[in-house]
């Protein structure tokens, strides 16, 4: 700005000492043009200041992209001769940053777009956000700042498998109140509902008392009680903060697993270390909305978030479940208080398998071989 404006007072400068020593009409009236514009285009910026609006569109995804749409409106009835926009593509996750730059000139009552490509190199919830905002006058002397702030959101998902789990018989586990309508039961006790009979459906589920107080065939339908005593326990990854594959194998596990279990109509428990708090939060995890959600949460979070298990010993006490799954780069110091006496497995990158530890089961795995050696788990 000082060397556009120090450019100018040369320019009249100039004129003044040609007028002088021409003393003619042309070159007063030049000088006194060049003198009268710098008053103009500082006053015209003024005028339009409050003239412009940014916003970003949600994102569209294709392929392994996807793409927003920066709109930068000219509200105004006077022309910006140049806005300039900073979008910042932040992965919450991993802290990595990418900025763009976005320069146009606005007419009157016009819009421009500016669509922006975002390509994910990591897995992670991903925050595209103006940053900040200039509109300058014609002569690129002055600015004025644009008031912005535009958030949309997007998730980058790591590689997800199914784990083909085999969960322990729900007969081990506390009765639960869910039931699995995809996973038909077998004993009446797990009955879900009352329905007409239909060719196929077993003859020792009909409902006897019912059939003859309606003269129809009717039929019970059974569910499987969803065992929702699972808790899924991310650990901090702070200690391969710099390993970018060992970050993506542990968020592939993670949501693996999560993946998998929802696959299985079971409800289940996740929990991480929030980042505003420190402290561990957990969330049941029932439908298909519920997983969205937490999928999206645990992928905003920072690795180099420091690890809170070590004070969540009353919480998990509150709540005694029947396995408890961790997934991280370390066996969790004072892991018996964790648990609370509960089975575990922990889930650990770049150890090895064994039991070390009475009634925790360690399984580990690396960047390369995590989907083979871990496609079958025992929960």
């Amino acid at each position: 700005m000082r060397r556009g404006l120090g450019t100018w007072i040369f320019v009249i400068i100039s004129a003044l000492i040609l007028y002088l020593f021409s003393n003619e009409t042309v070159t007063l009236a030049l000088l006194l043009a060049l003198i009268a514009v710098l008053p103009a285009s500082f006053l015209l910026l003024r005028l339009s200041r409050r003239s412009i609006e940014v916003s970003l569109s949600d994102a569209v995804r294709t392929d392994n992209k996807s793409s927003f749409t920066l709109t930068m409106k000219n509200k105004g009835w006077l022309p910006v001769a140049s806005a300039e926009v900073e979008v910042r593509c932040e992965n919450l996750r991993t802290g990595e940053t990418d900025l763009y730059h976005v320069h146009r000139g606005l007419m009157p009552r016009k819009s421009a777009e500016v669509k922006i490509e975002v390509s994910p190199t990591h897995a992670g919830r991903y925050d595209l956000s103006v940053a900040a905002g200039r509109m300058y006058d014609p002569l690129g002397i002055w600015s004025e700042s644009i008031e912005c702030d535009d958030h949309r959101y997007m998730t980058s998902l790591p590689v997800i498998y199914d784990m083909n789990i085999k969960p322990v018989s729900s007969a081990a586990m506390p009765e639960s109140d869910v039931y699995a309508v995809r996973r038909k039961g077998s004993v009446a006790g797990d009955m879900i509902g009352i329905k007409e009979y239909v060719a196929g459906d077993p003859v020792r589920n009909i409902h006897w008392k019912l059939s003859e107080k309606t003269d129809k065939l009717l039929v019970k339908e059974l569910g499987d009680p969803a065992t929702d005593n699972y808790l899924l326990l991310l650990d901090s990854a702070a200690g391969i903060v710099h390993d970018t594959a060992a970050l993506d194998a542990v968020a592939s596990v993670f949501a693996s697993l999560m993946h998998s279990l929802r696959l299985s109509d079971i409800a289940f428990n996740v929990g991480w270390t929030d980042p505003a708090t420190e402290k561990v939060v957990i969330y049941r995890v029932v439908t298909e909305e519920d997983y969205n959600n937490a999928v999206d949460s645990f992928l905003a979070v920072p690795v180099s978030t420091p690890s809170a298990f070590n004070k969540i010993e009353s919480d998990i006490s509150d709540s005694r479940y029947a396995r408890v799954i961790i997934v991280g780069p370390r066996v969790p110091a004072n892991i018996e208080n964790l648990t609370n006496g509960c089975e575990a497995t922990v889930l650990m990158y770049g150890g090895g398998s064994g039991h070390g530890i009475a009634g925790v089961t360690v399984l580990g795995f690396d960047s390369y071989s995590y989907r083979e050696s871990l496609s079958t788990v025992e929960l």
